[in-house]
């Protein structure tokens, strides 16, 4: 083990010579009835008429997940592409995006956006998931309350808040040489003041040749609560080093699915990220209150990259990107108006992003200025939901080399509005009625526009924002612990930003018309004091509806996804889970005739069995129980070994692997 094991270790040592005391704080504590997704505001009530699925600390403890894919996958309404089967490499999927999902479903850390300016995918794997509280999960597009990207749905992943003196240790290790080390302090003194301090350290050889990985992320935050607000400011570091051995063909895959391919025998990509940000939530006077974050995110990357049938690259390529956000917003209640609750903001973004490779440079600074307001009317048993946003973008781009499309440089711009308005009925107490209409929008990314496709006479095509319409309803039914819900949706798009690789050598492009089409349905329920189950299914019908694909399938977007799953308490000390993840097959990635054969479906079992003592826990979680062969995520690709001609190309997931924990919770 390098550098990070050893950072790891001497957490360790030095969480243990904090003070003990007897009563250890479990992380399975239930939180209140808390979203904060609805109006970007803590509320004690959803009345909201999106729906937001709330997976707690104890849901995510109890199924001994270890990544935050792990708790995401097989959630209703949501689909995972997990290149490497670990969550290293991960996409979530909200309404059926496939290849361009990273692009359309957001996702947000305690508010702060993870999602990049360029094509990049959220960062998944910079989230610890022993510091996360609980995740909130809203379905559907949400073009007003958080602009841009917010399209198939929102992923709010909320950190734990310190309160009594707690420290946690946590060391796991498992198949592929895994280790895993987490140490956790954090407390909230009585004078105001709290923190919390954690480090993740992992190192894994991983399922496929070539694959390594070595991570490190240190999280500090330190707050300070008064009696009209709060402040705050955190600071994150990430250190990501990543072998890639990319994708397989067919008969490579059945010679040898752990094998890389020759090409890529040196492929790597590392980062370095920082994340400064600080906030305030200040009381303004009974009704009002004002709150705010300003952030900093630097990421220095660096890696290789090769083409199937070449010779390995020696080339060294860098990638950098800052992004700068400031999100005021005021949140009002109105007592003239039925004590109408008021959210009005501005979200203004700042983006540099600097692309280096051995073909040319690239340079863009992206802006983007949004405002925004949204109205929650309560009128008897209704809370009526009207808002309206308008944001507009500028890009500065540059490009050079021999494959130039800017390089004396070009200003694009752009602006849009999006409106919504709902209706969220509370029938009596257990029943929720939600309907729905909400626009969205997303921007083309800042590389986007350097790979365009182009007219006859050669001339680029500026691809142009997209923007759609969601329409849904559903019920939702609660009582005690026992949930259940059932929503139907219809998304259509107009300008959709997809890549096809088919065109040139790969171009973004604006598809004519596209729609999707599903249903959402899943439930929990408490069967006894120590017996639970839960259920959920997704249909999705995803489609270009107009142009040169019209009545083809979006790529990667399976029609049908479920997961059950189990939870049962043996005694006091001990507790199982078991879970069922299934999902259809999908048509490859780039495939958008619909000519390839399809990446086959396939279905899941995975188990957890835990066992507590005093302050100890011990657990112990095997995924993919039957030893099922199957792919995650499968794409077009060019055979050179056939004269370049298409063929399915895939990532290989892991066969069954384990992973054993021993964590130490005390005060």
């Amino acid at each position: 083990m390098n550098k990070f094991l050893s950072l790891g270790v001497f957490a360790i040592t030095t969480g243990i010579s904090l003070p003990v005391h007897s009563e250890a704080e479990t992380s399975a504590t239930e939180i209140p009835a808390v979203v904060v997704s609805a109006a970007r505001t803590e509320q004690s009530t959803l009345t909201t008429p999106a729906s937001i699925t709330v997976i707690t600390r104890k849901q995510i403890d109890d199924s001994g997940a270890t990544h935050i894919v792990d708790v995401l996958r097989g959630q209703g309404g949501v689909q995972i592409k997990d290149l490497y089967g670990d969550g290293s490499r991960a996409t979530v999927d909200m309404r059926g995006f496939g290849d361009s999902a990273s692009s359309n479903t957001l996702i947000l850390i305690d508010g702060r956006r993870l999602n990049n300016p360029d094509i990049g995918a959220p960062d998944l794997n910079s989230i610890a998931l022993d510091d996360v509280e609980r995740i909130e999960v809203v379905q559907g597009s949400a073009g007003v309350l958080f602009g841009d990207q917010a399209v198939g749905g929102v992923i709010n992943i909320i950190t734990r808040k310190p309160g009594a003196l707690w420290h946690s240790l946590k060391l796991s290790a498992g198949s592929y040489n895994t280790v895993n080390v987490h140490a956790m302090t954090s407390q909230a003194l009585d004078n105001g003041i709290n923190y919390r301090v954690s480090l993740d350290v992992r190192e894994s050889d991983k399922y496929r040749e070539h694959n390594e990985l070595s991570y490190l992320n240190g999280f500090g935050k330190l707050g300070y609560d008064y009696s009209s607000g709060s402040v705050f400011a955190e600071l994150q570091y990430i250190d990501n080093d990543l072998n890639t051995p990319g994708a397989l063909f067919a008969s490579e895959v059945a010679a040898d699915r752990t094998q890389v391919n020759p090409s890529f025998a040196t492929d790597y990509s590392n980062s370095e990220t920082t994340v400064g940000r600080i906030g305030l939530v200040q009381e303004l006077s009974n009704n009002w209150s004002f709150e705010g974050e300003v952030t900093s995110r630097k990421t220095d990357g660096d890696f290789r990259i090769s083409f199937a049938g070449s010779p390995p690259s020696t080339d060294n390529f860098t990638q950098n990107r800052k992004i700068q956000e400031f999100t005021p917003r005021f949140i009002g209640f109105i007592p003239a108006l039925n004590n109408t609750m008021l959210t009005f903001g501005a979200d203004a973004v700042e983006s540099e992003y600097e692309l280096s490779t051995s073909f040319g440079d690239q340079f863009n600074d992206q802006s983007q200025r949004s405002l925004y307001v949204q109205a929650i009317m309560p009128v008897n048993i209704v809370d009526i939901t009207v808002g309206v946003r308008y944001a507009s973008v500028d890009n500065d781009l540059r490009d050079a080399g021999m494959f130039a499309v800017y390089p004396a440089g070009v200003q694009i711009e752009d602006d849009v509005t999006a409106g919504t308005v709902g209706l969220a009925i509370k029938a009596n107490e257990n029943w929720r009625v939600l309907l729905r209409a909400d626009q969205n929008y997303r921007f083309a990314k800042v590389d986007e526009f350097l790979q365009p496709a182009y007219t006859p006479a050669f001339t680029p095509i500026e691809l142009k924002t997209q923007e759609g319409l969601s329409l849904e309803t559903g019920v939702e039914w609660s009582q005690g612990s026992n949930t259940a819900k059932f929503i139907i949706y219809n998304l259509k798009l107009e300008n959709e930003i997809a890549f096809d690789p088919t065109v040139g050598f790969g171009a973004n492009i604006n598809l004519d018309n596209t729609e999707r089409k599903g249903l959402i349905t899943s439930g929990y329920w408490k069967a006894s004091q120590r017996l639970g189950f839960s259920a959920s299914y997704t249909y999705t019908d995803a489609e270009v509806t107009s142009g040169f694909a019209t009545g083809k399938n979006i790529p990667l977007v399976a029609e049908h996804s479920a997961l059950i799953s189990t939870d049962y308490a043996i005694s006091k000390s001990w507790q199982v889970f078991g879970e069922v993840v299934a999902i259809s097959d999908r048509v490859l990635g780039g495939d958008f005739d619909n000519t390839l054969s399809k990446l086959p479906g396939y279905g899941l079992l995975n188990i957890k069995a835990e066992y507590n003592v005093s302050d100890f826990t011990f657990s112990g979680r095997v995924n993919n129980v039957l030893n099922k062969e199957y792919s995650d995520v499968g794409q077009l690709g060019f055979d050179p070994n056939a004269f370049f001609a298409p063929a399915e190309a895939f990532y290989p997931s892991p066969e069954i692997n384990f992973l054993l924990t021993a964590a130490w919770n005390f005060r």
